[in-house]
């Protein structure tokens, strides 16, 4: 899963890095971390373009289809914070450099798997290395330069991973639409070998910290506590009903979250999901937020392209160009809503934008098998370009501001992780929807677009958990 609204909100983990000692060639560092970031984007957009022709070509369940998607979100969602940890222990150019030959590795294993285990294990390396990738490239993004050029930097940097997540689905379509899936994934290795070499030559050294505590338990707890619920969820709603495999990857889950809580508590400020943002009000109302607002977006990228192919027959070119709106009212749109920020406060702009966000995911309700683009597809992803523009910059803002100025990394972490998190859940909750065909698949999409607009107001009812507080400044500035 991959947008801009993604990409704005992981840049506020590099607003949120000091400037390092002796940092120089801030241009270059920025050319180099944006090709490798990137990458963390482009993959997921692919992916929900050639979803169905992945499906058709390998044969696939239902279930096979949502763990093309969960496998590359699952460590994502639970190995990121880990990641940046591991970048202070051994240096996060070192880190980044790894993430960017792991992603590489896993898309070319992608591109010439004879199974679907081999392709999954390879996903699941892609998503590995994206997890390396993210924190570490935006940290040394974010202390190669000035306090005072930092968020015009992380600007260049966002609107260089908006045109890659908008131009990449567009060029999987066009190779889809005359060729092979496999195709999508391979184009991708002149990115990766020019991203490592870009690493390699512009990136200064940086220095371990030996000291750094790399939080072990915490990462597997929170990869087997996702892991199990997403594959219990994932097995329930395929119609497998409560079955013993089922009860057990749940209580896997559970039980590896319960210990994650625990291991956290123990460790205190010292873990990687401090008990103090857990206990914040704030931060409890904006992750709340993010994951039931990043859960209905996941379902809107995931099912409409699927639709538009499967359903209503349109050319898969056109899906791959169905959300470049989103990436453009986004890019433009957000900066704009500082002055929400400014004027009504924390809660507002995160409330108005849920809540056309919802309206969005209701208008899909009227897709049909004659759907056509401009007057069936447009207008809901138009009102969820908008809902997204308005609470996206507001949420970056209020994540940052809600804490510490040294816990602000940590936060935006956390919020970044949690949007994953809520993306790996809805996935996994779509396995009624991908099992259909004919006029039973659009009845599953209407139903899921439902359940997407439900989410969106209760995330509109989750703003009342932030605290009032002042009318803040907007802090993303471009």
């Amino acid at each position: 899963m991959s947008s801009a609204s993604l990409i704005l909100t992981d840049r506020s983990l590099a607003l949120s890095e000091p400037k390092a000692v002796g940092a120089q060639g801030s241009t270059k560092v920025l050319a180099a971390s944006s090709l490798g970031s990137c990458l963390v984007f482009v993959s997921g957009a692919v992916v929900t373009v050639a979803l169905a022709a992945i499906g058709r070509d390998m044969r696939l369940s239902p279930l096979d289809l949502q763990w093309v998607m969960n496998a590359e979100l699952l460590p994502l969602a639970a190995l990121t914070l880990v990641a940046g940890a591991l970048g202070d222990r051994f240096g996060q150019k070192r880190i980044f450099l790894a993430g960017i030959a792991l992603y590489g590795l896993g898309a070319t294993a992608i591109g010439f798997a004879p199974s679907f285990a081999l392709f999954i294990a390879s996903r699941f390396l892609q998503g590995l290395g994206e997890a390396l990738i993210l924190p570490n490239g935006l940290s040394v993004l974010g202390r190669a330069f000035p306090s005072e050029k930092k968020a015009r930097a992380v600007g260049i940097w966002s609107a260089a991973a908006a045109v890659a997540s908008a131009v990449a689905p567009a060029i999987a379509g066009a190779i889809l639409d005359h060729g092979s899936w496999r195709m999508t994934f391979l184009m991708l290795l002149p990115v990766v070998a020019g991203a490592l070499a870009a690493g390699i030559v512009w990136i200064p050294t940086d220095s371990p910290t030996s000291h750094a505590r790399v939080d072990v338990g915490g990462a597997i707890f929170s990869t087997a506590g996702l892991g199990g619920l997403g594959a219990g969820l994932t097995s329930l709603t395929n119609g497998s009903g409560l079955t013993l495999w089922v009860l057990v990857t749940l209580i896997i889950g559970l039980g590896g979250l319960a210990c994650l809580i625990v291991t956290e508590q123990r460790l205190g400020e010292n873990a990687m999901l401090p008990p103090s943002l857990i206990t914040s009000r704030s931060v409890v109302g904006a992750n709340l937020f993010t994951a039931l607002l990043y859960g209905a977006l996941t379902v809107m990228l995931t099912l409409i392209p699927f639709v538009m192919i499967r359903g209503a027959h349109l050319p898969t070119l056109m899906a791959g160009l169905a959300f470049i709106p989103l990436q453009v009212l986004i890019t433009v749109v957000s900066p704009l809503a500082g002055i929400l920020c400014r004027g009504f406060g924390r809660r507002l702009p995160l409330f108005a934008g849920g809540a056309v966000v919802a309206l969005g995911c209701a208008l899909t309700l009227r897709v049909g098998s004659n759907a056509t683009y401009w007057a069936d597809i447009f207008p809901p992803i138009l009102l969820l370009s908008l809902g997204m523009s308005l609470a996206i910059a507001p949420l970056t803002t209020l994540v940052l501001t809600s804490v510490e100025s040294d816990r602000s990394g940590t936060a935006s972490g956390v919020n970044s992780a949690v949007s994953r998190a809520g993306s790996l859940f809805a996935i996994a909750l779509l396995g009624g929807v991908l099992q259909q065909g004919g006029p039973a698949l659009f009845s599953g999409f209407h139903m899921a677009m439902a359940v997407a607009a439900v989410a969106c107001v209760l995330a509109t009812l989750a703003v009342f958990i932030v605290e009032p507080g002042p009318h803040i400044d907007f802090i993303p500035r471009d």
